[in-house]
């Protein structure tokens, strides 16, 4: 008997894998019963910003072939019940049921399924089980209820991209993460080279999330940002192509603009800030070639390079330091000190390339 259900399984085996991958096979003639039975969500499922860490389980009877086969479950959801534009939840099944967290699943309805915070929406559900390739996928009937989603915004701590037309290029892949500032832990700021048109809004995270942009019109330079209970609207660039410094103070929830101020102090030029923030020592703009560069004759020895920008301090100037190693640039931020580079006194130019996020001297 051992021998024949060894046999059977082999046959079966030659039979699904010999078949072209768009092939639908029938295991054996046997009954295909998908998924059944979902509980959890109730007629109305509540959810809210203080149980976001809270589990929600879904149990559910799983689907079967008939035959002893891999299977996986996942979970779907629409916004209508013939599943039209159906979105799949990235959670996995554990034996006959889901387990997520309440802030998993206002992510998903927000981001995923593009529902409107605060707003009651009618969301359907079911299960989709999948085997081997050729073999069809099952789906449960669905299940409806009714949830609110919330406003969420997803900050991780101090960090934010920039990303919009007015700032985006294919060098800098719509990622433009700012650096912070040392020893200022609501401070960060980062260069970016602007168009002459467009706008751009902040993110706390590569994938988008958390996107917040200015609220109201700019007082002394200086914009509001948005918060979780106003998102606030895309703000433009100044409309001149080129370099900006972008500052933000988390503090008071303020963001600025002003053209990038780049300076080199220290041996090179015999003196340190604020002495050394000069006009002959700030590097200036090739719009052309959308860098910055300095030529001059410098003294020899390290290299220091900073930023000045009204949120950080002009005597701490080693808060906003970068430095390039190995033709990239590399920023102090919060770190310690860096790796120091030396040059060799004479004329030189050193060219900046805040996009591709390289230096060189020349």
């Amino acid at each position: 008997m051992k021998k024949f259900k060894y046999l059977l399984i082999a046959c079966l085996a030659i039979s699904l894998f010999s078949c072209e991958d768009d092939d639908i096979v029938k295991l054996n003639d046997s009954e295909y019963v998908p998924a059944s039975n979902i509980e959890g969500f109730g007629t109305t499922l509540a959810i809210s910003k203080p149980q976001k860490a809270e589990t929600v389980t879904i149990s559910y009877t799983p689907a079967s072939y008939g035959v002893d086969i891999v299977k996986t479950h996942k979970l779907q959801f629409a916004t209508s019940e013939d599943f039209s534009d159906p979105m799949t939840f990235d959670v996995d099944a554990s034996d006959n049921s889901f387990s997520f967290s309440v802030g998993t699943l206002n992510e998903f309805l927000t981001e995923d399924l593009a529902l409107t915070v605060d707003e009651e929406a009618t969301v359907s559900a079911r299960v989709m089980t999948y085997s081997l390739n050729g073999v069809d996928t099952l789906y449960s009937s669905p299940v409806n209820f009714k949830t609110t989603p919330y406003l969420d915004i997803l900050f991780a701590e101090n960090t934010f991209y920039l990303f919009g037309d007015g700032v985006g290029r294919i060098a800098q892949n719509n990622k433009l993460k700012l650096n912070k500032v040392f020893g200022e832990p609501d401070d960060s700021w980062t260069i970016v080279w602007m168009e002459a048109t467009g706008t751009f809004k902040l993110c706390s995270d590569v994938n988008y999330k958390g996107v917040i942009g200015k609220v109201g019109d700019p007082v002394d330079g200086e914009y509001s940002l948005g918060t979780v209970d106003n998102r606030g609207e895309d703000i433009p660039v100044p409309g001149t192509a080129g370099y900006y410094t972008v500052g933000v103070n988390m503090a008071t929830n303020k963001l600025i603009i002003e053209p990038a101020n780049v300076y080199i102090t220290g041996p090179n030029v015999d003196a340190w800030p604020v002495s050394s923030v000069t006009e002959e020592n700030r590097f200036k703009q090739d719009t052309e070639n959308k860098t910055m560069y300095l030529t001059k004759s410098f003294l020899g020895g390290e290299l220091r390079l900073h930023v000045t920008h009204p949120y950080i301090s002009a005597s701490d100037w080693w808060h906003a330091e970068f430095i390039f190693l190995d033709g990239k640039i590399e920023y102090r931020a919060d770190g310690g000190d860096q790796e120091r580079v030396n040059i060799d006194g004479g004329e030189k130019t050193i060219e900046l390339d805040f996009i591709n996020q390289t230096g060189k001297i020349k």
